[in-house]
C-alpha cells in the first residue's frame, strides 16, 4: 500500500537535549533585492565534520587523553598554537568518540519514537498498553519482543497519525473492520447451520462493504494531498515568474552588479555604467 509508505516517511521527530547540531554562521543581512544569495552552494557537511561544540571537542580531548596521553598534550598545545588546524586534527583523532557521539544520537532518536509510540497506543489501544507494561519489569526480554510485534501491528496507523490524523482514524477503523473480517470468514467455513451462516453472511456483507468505503476515503484522502501539493506548486510557479521579471528590470541588474562588484574588492574598484 503506497500510501501507507508514504505516511509512514512523512514522519520525523526532533531530538530535543543531548548532542546538538553545530548551529550555521549567521550571514550577513541581504538586500530584498538581492540575486546573489540564489547562487549555489556546495553542500554542506554532516555535523561532525562542521565546527564542534566546546562540550565535543572536550569530550574528544578526554577520550584521546585515555588513549595516547603523548598525543593528548600535543594537541593541547596545538589547540593554543594553531586553533584552526587543531580543529581539522581533532576530527581525526577523535574518531572513535565522534562515532560514539553518532550512535547516541541515533539512540536517542530511536527511544524518543518509542516512548511517542507507547504514548499513542495508550491513548488508542490501552489494553495493548497495560499488557506491555506489566512486562517491562517482569521480563524485559519479553518485553522488547511484544513491543516489535505492536510495532508491525500498529506501526503504519501510528506514523500515518502523526502525519495526518484523518489518515490515522482511518487506517484505525479498517484495521478493526478488517480483523472482524477474519473471524466472521473462519466463523462461516466452519459454521453447519445453514441458517446461521447466513447470518453471519449478512454481518459479513455489511463489513465489507464498510471496509470498500473507508478504502475509498483513504484514496481521496490521497487526492487532496495531491490536489493540495498541486495548490503550492502553482503558487511556487506564480512567484517564481514575477520574480523573473523582477530580475529582467535593468535598474534592478545595475544595482546588484554594483553591490556584487562593491562586496568582492572592498570597494577598490570603481563602478561603471554605460
Amino acid at each position: 500500500m503506497p500510501l501507507l509508505r508514504v505516511a509512514a516517511l512523512l514522519a520525523g521527530f526532533t531530538l530535543a537535549g543531548g548532542l546538538a547540531a553545530a548551529q550555521p554562521v549567521a550571514e550577513p543581512k541581504q538586500a530584498k533585492n538581492d540575486i546573489w544569495k540564489d547562487e549555489p552552494k556546495e553542500m554542506q557537511p554532516p555535523w561532525w565534520q562542521r565546527d564542534l561544540s566546546e562540550d565535543m571537542t572536550n569530550r574528544i580531548m578526554k577520550g584521546i587523553q585515555q588513549r595516547d596521553p603523548t598525543k593528548a598534550r600535543q594537541l593541547v598545545e596545538l589547540r593554543k598554537k594553531d586553533p584552526e588546524r587543531f580543529k581539522a586534527e581533532i576530527r581525526g583523532q577523535g574518531q572513535p568518540e565522534l562515532d560514539q557521539m553518532i550512535r547516541e544520537r541515533l539512540d536517542a532518536r530511536r527511544q524518543e519514537r518509542n516512548a511517542k509510540f507507547v504514548e499513542w497506543l495508550k491513548a488508542n489501544y490501552p489494553g495493548e498498553e497495560q499488557a506491555l507494561a506489566k512486562l517491562k519489569e517482569r521480563d524485559p526480554q519479553l518485553y522488547i519482543s511484544s513491543f516489535d510485534h505492536l510495532m508491525k501491528q500498529y506501526g503504519y496507523i501510528f506514523e500515518a497519525d502523526l502525519s495526518n490524523p484523518e489518515l490515522g482514524r482511518v487506517l484505525k477503523q479498517d484495521f478493526e473492520l478488517k480483523k472482524r473480517e477474519e473471524e466472521l470468514c473462519q466463523q462461516i467455513r466452519n459454521e453447519k447451520s445453514e441458517a446461521k451462516q447466513q447470518t453471519l453472511g449478512a454481518e459479513f456483507q455489511d463489513v465489507v462493504a464498510r471496509r470498500y468505503d473507508l478504502l475509498v476515503r483513504r484514496k481521496d484522502i490521497a487526492y487532496e494531498q495531491l490536489l493540495k501539493k498541486l495548490d503550492d506548486l502553482q503558487k511556487q510557479i506564480r512567484e517564481s515568474k514575477d520574480e523573473i521579471g523582477k530580475w529582467r528590470d535593468p535598474k534592478i541588474k545595475q544595482e546588484n552588479v554594483k553591490q556584487r562588484i562593491k562586496a568582492r574588492t572592498g570597494n577598490k574598484v570603481r563602478f561603471k555604467w554605460d
